[in-house]
């Protein structure tokens, strides 16, 4: 046995065979639990005893064959010999006792009164004839599935036993039946037994054993411990797990679970089906129930599988081993096991999860409480984020439901989460959707569907992909079912139709005729869910008709703040951050934005994705990040491809246009506008958004007169819709600049003077900044440079680094034009950096980089700054404070005082007014301010 020798049994019964070899009899009782080795230490004694020239006479039980009276007794009759000392053949011999047996009154109980001393006296005789002089060793293994008139026999030979040289030694499992476990326990009284137990390996043993199997003495130790955890020291799952690391299958185990299934059907019953209970169940609490069986019965079995190691303190010792019970148990059988403890978790009042599961893996009951505990479950698994589960579940209801108002609930709600993860199913899942909106009445009376709430949402995901036919068609539907007609209904009509109008007007204008729908009846919103959406539908709506106020960011961060923490629909997300946006706040949408898109990833809904990164790209463009707003629109495009957008393709596609256009990638933003878009797109917010876009590719390949369509256009819708707002988007500002473009200085002054009027809408800085930059070209050229100085302060902060540095070029032109170099190159290197931050390529090749300064320069005293150090002189030499400083190069104060440190001491000066005037000596260095 090498490395697992077990030393002490060994020598136990090698002690026992020289006994018999000097004259006396001994009995030997080996035990342990299931593949501890005791099949190998005995046929290592048998080898011995025919060395030293004794007779064994071996038999083995067999659980299949404990019915078969006197079957052991048999094996070892028919290796003695063909006869018995009279004669009489062993065939003849078995006859007679089995017919003896069987007529009397306890049939083959196997008790001594049953067996007459006779018979059993005639069969030990014939056992033990051939031996003579010679040592004579029984071995019987597994003698626990010995039959019981076995047992009888052998317990009568072994109680005579002192008048021969005779050996006998059992092989005893654990959890054995109570004949075999009272046949010991007679054994175990007598004078001359022996009792040998096997025990699990030590890890000392388990790390030899994993040198000896050729992993290497390094390697042996870091797997000893593994398979010391995985096999609990059985030898039989050593192997088993040696085996797959070295073929390197250790991660999917084939060798251990093998082996772990082996110890398990050699395990006594019901040992196997209990480890099939646990497998379902996952915990030993409810087994005895599931399987009809007593309490003890079941911990007698979890007592045997932990001491074989196939579990630890009732559990699998890992994941693996339950998967495996499970495959050799058959997908059938797993079912029906499912099944039970569904009913019985739902019996016992458990958590609609635990009951969910249960049922998924069953194949799911016909009960009653079947489907809404599965409609429990997947609100469940939303709020947690487990959206691929909750649409199992809801598919699930789906199958069982009975009734067509439950089958309608549960086709309406699947469709809600699958939209979420797959926008492009709802055109597959039309037919369905209008059969369930067609059903019963208001949710709660006989034979009701959905309630209007649920079926609002669905509305929105065909609104969103465009389906406006299937969208006007289910509100119909939902205005004559009389769901519309409800209390309740009042606030979720309310905000659907804010929403439409808010994001596709031409909808509401399809669906002015259903008064229902137009004039909701008053009401407050039920649940949590219905509020939040109602505050952010409302929100945007004021946003988008009367311009931003300070209410909008707390409003929305409110709303997004709850999101975060109970997870609601997208269109509420969408509306909230849609608000702050359009409030021109995108920094402050910016990390919802960016939260919300780790949690719909984290759920792996991809429609949700695509969605909030199209916003994320729109936040990018507001704030002049232009590679940010490539890399989330493709992203959204790369998530949901573009034909499954429908109207909503506008959105990413302006915004992917947009920042191509301002960064000079203008083939790559032709390849845009030769995709086909939905014809509808035009007539939603999105498509303004669209019309834009394109508009500022006009202007950027000198399309002016194109561009200037686009622009108006958009006006006129906007102005069509109720939503003329700046923050939406400045249309009357990119108007003002194709005129000026076009030499038609006049006409743009008087949009842009109409642009800068609009006080009443709430003039962001962004919009603010935009426009004084314009209107300065139209004004004359010493008026410039106030408007371009206010357009520079505003824009600074709006957070809009590229219109910033557009501001901060012109301005750079202005002073060029009138012989302030100096304050053009410190401009203009301002500008020249933000517009290589931003990615705008066409704008910084128009700016002056830090290196081209004059060669004269190179001698002064600048020479000895860096970059970063030149461009804080710079700045103080213009008269900035530290923190205007810090604004404008995007750094922090602490980092322009240690500029300013290093700086003196380089120069050899003390003080900002000393720097200014030994760096600059040009006839401008002492003009203060831009």
């Amino acid at each position: 046995m090498n490395a697992r020798d077990r030393s002490h049994a060994t020598a136990a019964l090698v002690e026992l065979l020289d006994d018999a070899l000097a004259g006396e009899s001994g009995i030997a009782v080996v035990g342990g639990s299931v593949a501890m080795g005791k099949t190998t230490l005995l046929a290592t004694f048998t080898h011995r005893v025919r060395a030293a020239g004794g007779l064994v006479r071996s038999a083995v039980g067999s659980e299949a064959e404990a019915g078969v009276v006197l079957g052991v007794v048999a094996q070892l009759l028919y290796e003695a010999a063909p006869s018995g000392p009279d004669g009489t053949s062993v065939d003849r011999l078995l006859a007679i006792a089995r017919a003896h047996l069987a007529a009397s009154p306890h049939g083959a109980s196997g008790r001594l009164s049953a067996v007459d001393a006779e018979i059993v006296e005639s069969l030990c005789a014939a056992l033990l004839g051939p031996a003579g002089h010679r040592p004579l060793a029984i071995v019987v293994d597994d003698v626990h599935h010995a039959d019981p008139a076995s047992l009888a026999c052998l317990a009568y030979l072994s109680r005579r036993m002192h008048t021969a040289p005779l050996l006998a030694v059992f092989g005893h499992g654990d959890g054995a039946n109570e004949q075999s476990i009272d046949f010991v326990e007679q054994l175990l009284r007598l004078p001359h037994v022996r009792s040998v137990r096997l025990a699990p390996l030590d890890p000392d043993q388990v790390r030899v054993a994993a040198t000896a199997a050729g992993l290497g003495a390094d390697r042996a130790g870091q797997v000893a411990v593994r398979a010391q955890r995985l096999s609990g020291g059985n030898p039989l799952l050593l192997d088993g797990i040696l085996d797959d690391f070295r073929r390197g299958e250790h991660a999917s185990s084939p060798g251990y679970t093998r082996a772990m299934l082996s110890c398990l059907h050699r395990s006594p019953p019901p040992a196997a089906v209990v480890a099939q209970a646990l497998a379902v169940l996952g915990g030993p609490e409810p087994i005895a129930r599931l399987l009809g069986l007593e309490a003890g019965a079941v911990a007698r079995c979890l007592s045997v599988l932990d001491a074989s190691g196939v579990l630890e303190r009732g559990r699998f010792r890992h994941p693996v081993a339950a998967a495996a019970v499970l495959a050799d148990l058959g997908p059938e059988g797993t079912a029906a096991l499912h099944r039970k403890a569904a009913e019985l978790a739902y019996a016992d009042g458990a958590d609609a999860t635990v009951v969910a599961e249960h049922l998924l893996a069953g194949r799911g009951v016909r009960a009653p409480w079947a489907v809404p505990v599965l409609d429990a479950a997947a609100s469940s698994a939303l709020a947690e984020g487990r959206s691929t589960h909750a649409v199992d579940c809801l598919r699930l209801a789906c199958a069982l439901s009975e009734g067509e108002g439950e089958l309608a609930r549960a086709t309406v709600a699947l469709l809600r989460v699958e939209w979420r993860l797959e926008p492009g199913i709802l055109d597959r899942r039309i037919p369905e959707l209008l059969r369930a909106v067609r059903v019963g009445g208001p949710t709660g009376t006989p034979g009701g569907g959905p309630d209007c709430g649920e079926i609002l949402a669905v509305v929105r995901a065909l609104v969103w992909t465009g389906r406006f036919d299937a969208a006007g068609e289910v509100v119909r539907l939902l205005v004559e079912s009389g769901r519309a007609a409800t209390p309740e209904a009042g606030p979720e009509l309310r905000a659907a139709r804010m929403w439409i109008r808010c994001s596709y007007p031409l909808l509401l204008e399809l669906l002015l005729h259903v008064r229902e729908f137009d004039t909701a009846t008053p009401g407050m919103p039920g649940s949590t869910e219905s509020r939040r959406h109602h505050d952010a539908a409302t929100l945007l709506d004021s946003v988008l008709t009367s311009g931003f106020g300070d209410h909008v960011v707390h409003t929305a961060e409110r709303i997004l703040h709850g999101v975060r923490l109970h997870g609601t629909d997208l269109d509420t997300v969408e509306c909230a951050l849609l608000a702050l946006i359009y409030a021109e706040r995108p920094a402050s949408a910016l990390p919802y934005c960016d939260e919300l898109i780790a949690a719909a990833l984290q759920r792996g809904e991809t429609g949700s994705q695509a969605r909030l990164h199209a916003l994320r790209a729109e936040i990018c463009v507001r704030l002049g990040d232009l590679p940010g707003a490539v890399l989330h629109a493709t992203t959204a495009f790369d998530l949901v491809p573009i034909g499954a957008w429908g109207a909503a393709v506008g959105a990413p596609l302006s915004c992917l246009l947009n920042a191509l256009t301002s960064m000079g990638r203008l083939e790559e933003a032709a390849e845009l506008l030769y995709l086909p878009i939905p014809e509808h797109m035009l007539h939603s917010r999105p498509g303004l958004h669209y019309l834009h876009a394109r508009g500022r590719y006009g202007m950027a390949v000198g399309d002016w007169e194109g561009a200037l369509a686009d622009f108006r256009g958009c006006g006129e819708l906007m102005l069509r819709w109720g939503m003329d707002v700046p923050g939406l988007i400045a249309w009357r500002n990119d108007a003002g600049e194709a005129w000026l473009r076009m030499g038609e200085r006049d006409r743009a002054r008087a949009v842009l003077e109409e642009q800068a009027s609009r006080g009443e809408h709430g003039s962001s800085p962004r919009t603010r900044g935009a426009t004084l930059r314009l209107l300065a070209a139209t004004h004359e050229p010493h008026r410039r440079p106030a408007l371009l100085r206010q357009a520079v302060d505003a824009l600074q902060e709006s957070g809009d680094r590229y219109e910033l540095a557009r501001a901060l070029a012109d301005l750079t032109d202005m002073y060029n034009a009138v012989g302030e170099t100096r304050r053009a190159r410190v401009i203009g290197s301002q500008a020249r950096i933000i517009a290589d931050t931003c990615g705008a390529e066409p704008l910084s090749r128009l700016l002056p980089a830090d290196r081209d300064r004059p060669d004269a320069e190179s001698k002064a005293p600048s020479a000895l700054l860096t970059d970063a150090e030149q461009r804080v002189a710079d700045l103080v030499a213009l008269g900035h404070t530290n923190s205007e400083i810090a604004k404008l190069l995007y750094i922090t104060v602490s980092t322009v005082e240690q500029h300013l440190t290093r700086m003196y001491r380089k120069v050899g000066v003390n003080d900002r007014a000393q720097l200014a005037s030994t760096l600059f000596t040009g006839p401008h260095s002492q003009t203060v301010g831009i």
